[in-house]
């Protein structure tokens, strides 16, 4: 592959304003009538097939009725602006409810598997339809030699959508949410404009985004529209996953309304003294909302903290503490630019320490002060992760935790095995537990992982009830009404009538707690299969229920439904799914819903799961024991 150009040529540009004059209606010569509308689409596709963006063989069928109104910019793909609603409009069709996402949105046939929305066009296309209605292009994402945001103008996406007869919409952030708070995506969409290759073999260009990056929550240099703020892959900052109770089943309709947002009025900011300039920059960058972008003001704003004296850094730090994700952006990167600017000893180095030893403190904040205190002196920050293993934030506490497990490998024998169970209790990551338990078993001292991690191994199992055709999932069975022991039913899968069955004991010796239901129940598809275990406390604690699977389940604890996953044949990490629930003192009831469907590849005939009981953000849990359902 070529070498890549991030932003378009004078050519380019002259083809994107001729076919701009194209779709805006407007005279393409000087004392020449308008083109009509047929014209224009055939010009506009030969413009698009001389830049590179033609789009070959894509034949999509209009799923939604044609917009009123609109002008649709291709005959072959479903794309229009409209002139009164200033917005350019583009079908596709829900593709993903669960998973990890790096797109909001991308062309059909390219990253359905990482997207929520697939739609039938190309992004090229798309990027004309803004340019048409007033859209600024920015500058995609850079990262070296150090990291700038996408920039571009705002661009609001309402997704819209018919359910029973009536027509639903909703901002595409509601779609999204943080994998760490749970809550709604509150970053804004910018126009960053992607960029064309030339292949040096045909020399034809090719607009970089077409091949996926249309819609990005993830940061890539290829991207059309993307968040201002570091979400990429390689950085690991921000991860987003599909708001899955919001979204439509998989396969609904839909048509994305893409708006270009006004750019917000600068602000004045006070300079009558550097306090108050300082205060108010501050203020204004916490107050930075999701549909700004990269504003005047916002720039003058971040230059006023990132030249700030370093004894104001505890005051910027401060300001993190209850900041939205995008506002924290702002303010981090300024922090960073005066740390790059400061000489060692103006760093304040004491005050930054107590700050991180402050427990109630915003976590990316006192992480960000650590990461400061590592860079003027990395034995004082050593000596303060000593303090931190059991810290509230898991960045702070994953870096004390590979610390110790750093000083168990070089100690003495003889203080090797504390410092590694030291390491394993307060170890909440799936890497550092089994690297505490690899130290321990050269040490001579082996462990049951699974008891260590809380991993219900004793079950007692029932089915298969009928899921031919999904129906099982959202089916009330005997166990959701009344837990049985001693109960038989009669059930269905795809092979046919099934029954009687009772509850039978399953047990799991797996190092993880891992449970195949195919080896319990025998084999099964189209079928439900209940796992019930019975918990014994000895007080009543707050619990989170820690559980993984491919296929889709529900969860209760004490009869009260805390979770529900539709999903088949994914990917099953280690804590997958993580739900709040509370145990009362003496006997709680565990039960878990796990469905198989009638899919024949072969990498879907497994049925297993593997689920842990902790505490709150995955503490052990002491004073509990677990045993089969009805023992």
């Amino acid at each position: 592959m070529g070498p890549i150009a991030t932003r378009h040529t004078q050519k380019e540009r002259e083809m994107i304003g001729s076919l701009i004059r194209q779709t805006r209606g407007r005279v393409y010569r000087p004392g020449a009538a308008p083109p009509s509308r047929c014209w224009q689409s055939a010009s506009l596709a030969v413009a698009l097939a001389v830049l590179g963006l033609g789009i070959p063989g894509l034949r999509a069928e209009a799923k939604l009725p044609a917009p009123a109104g609109a002008r649709q910019l291709d005959p072959q793909q479903p794309v229009w602006v409209s002139a009164d609603r200033k917005s350019v409009l583009v079908d596709g069709s829900v593709v993903l409810r669960e998973g990890v996402l790096e797109m909001f949105a991308c062309p059909a046939g390219t990253k359905e598997h990482e997207s929520v929305v697939a739609v039938e066009a190309k992004p090229s296309l798309v990027h004309a339809g803004l340019l048409a209605v007033g859209a600024e292009e920015g500058d995609p994402v850079q990262f070296q030699p150090k990291y700038v945001p996408p920039t571009g103008s705002p661009i609001e996406i309402r997704v819209e959508w018919s359910e029973a007869g009536a027509t639903k919409t909703a901002r595409a952030q509601e779609w999204v949410r943080s994998t760490e708070t749970q809550k709604a995506m509150e970053f804004p969409f910018v126009f960053a404009g992607s960029g064309f290759w030339t292949d040096p073999d045909t020399g034809v260009q090719h607009y970089l985004a077409d091949a996926g990056d249309f819609i990005c929550v993830s940061n890539f240099a290829a991207a059309m529209l993307d968040v201002p703020a570091p979400s990429s892959q390689a950085n690991g900052e921000l991860w987003f996953e599909p708001f899955t109770e919001r979204i439509p089943p998989v396969g609904t309709p839909v048509r994305l309304v893409l708006t270009p947002q006004p750019r917000v009025a600068e602000a004045k900011v006070p300079v009558n003294a550097e306090a108050s300039a300082l205060d108010a920059a501050l203020r204004l960058l916490r107050s930075v909302g999701p549909s700004e972008g990269s504003t005047p003001a916002t720039q003058a704003a971040w230059r006023t903290v990132a030249t700030a004296p370093p004894a104001e850094l505890p005051r910027m730090l401060g300001a993190m503490a209850g900041a939205s994700p995008l506002a924290e952006n702002w303010l981090r990167t300024a922090i960073d630019a005066v740390v790059d600017s400061a000489e060692t000893s103006d760093l304040p180095l004491g005050d930054l320490v107590a700050f991180v030893r402050e427990p109630d403190g915003a976590p990316r904040a006192r992480r960000t002060a650590l990461e400061v205190i590592r860079r003027a002196d990395s034995a004082a920050a050593d000596k303060l992760l000593a303090e931190l293993a059991n810290d509230a934030s898991l960045e702070i506490r994953h870096e004390a935790v590979a610390k110790l497990l750093q000083q168990a490998a070089e100690a003495p024998e003889s203080e090797r095995v504390g410092l590694l169970k030291t390491a394993l209790q307060s170890a909440r990551t799936l890497d550092q537990f089994e690297a505490a338990e690899t130290a321990l078993a050269e040490a001579g001292e082996k462990i049951q992982l699974a008891e260590e991690l809380g991993f219900v191994t004793k079950w007692s199992v029932i089915g298969p009830f009928d899921n031919r055709k999904g129906v099982g999932f959202a089916t009330v069975y005997p166990p959701e009404e009344k837990l049985d022991p001693k109960a038989t039913y009669s059930g269905h899968d795809e092979e046919g009538p099934q029954g009687p069955f009772g509850w039978k004991a399953a047990t799991t010796s797996d190092r993880l707690g891992k449970l195949e239901l195919n080896d319990g129940l025998g084999r099964h598809k189209g079928a439900v299969a209940y796992v019930w275990a019975s918990i014994d406390s000895q007080t009543a604690l707050p619990i989170e229920v820690r559980y993984a699977t491919i296929t889709a389940t529900k969860l209760w604890v004490n009869g009260v439904e805390v979770a529900s996953h539709e999903t088949y044949h994914a990917g099953d990490p280690f804590d997958q799914y993580v739900a709040s629930a509370a145990l009362k003192p003496g006997a709680n009831e565990l039960l878990l819903k796990v469905c198989q469907n009638e899919q024949t590849q072969p990498w879907a005939q497994e049925w297993p799961f593997q689920l842990r009981v902790t505490g709150p953000a995955g503490a052990p849990l002491e004073g509990v024991s677990y045993r089969a359902g009805g023992e």
